[in-house]
């Protein structure tokens, strides 16, 4: 390669390199909006549904959960936590 094409080549990789570095930081520290995940860890799932892990491992030992079983891990998808919230609603009647 020509050294001129080198140095002007060089420049606009560092540049490059900066922006996806950039951007990897703002997904790490803030998410993508609207993108989800395909599996979530029992701690993750928790947090979402705002109980404790202890509960809803209860929740997932009596059955009350769907859940997928990874060898000894338990993944949870979005829409098992979306059907246990739908089944544990509680309606309330007008007066």
């Amino acid at each position: 390669m020509e050294p001129e094409l080198l140095a002007a080549v060089i420049p606009m990789v560092a540049f490059k390199k900066e922006v996806f570095d950039y951007i990897d930081k703002l997904i790490k520290e803030h998410g993508v909006k609207g993108a989800k995940k395909a599996l979530y860890t029992i701690e993750e799932a928790a947090k979402i549904l705002n109980v404790k892990v202890s509960r809803l491992r209860q929740a997932v030992f009596r059955g009350e959960i769907s859940y997928v079983k990874l060898g000894a891990l338990v993944r949870f998808r979005e829409e098992d936590l979306q059907n246990y919230i739908s089944r544990n609603l509680k309606q309330v009647k007008a007066t």
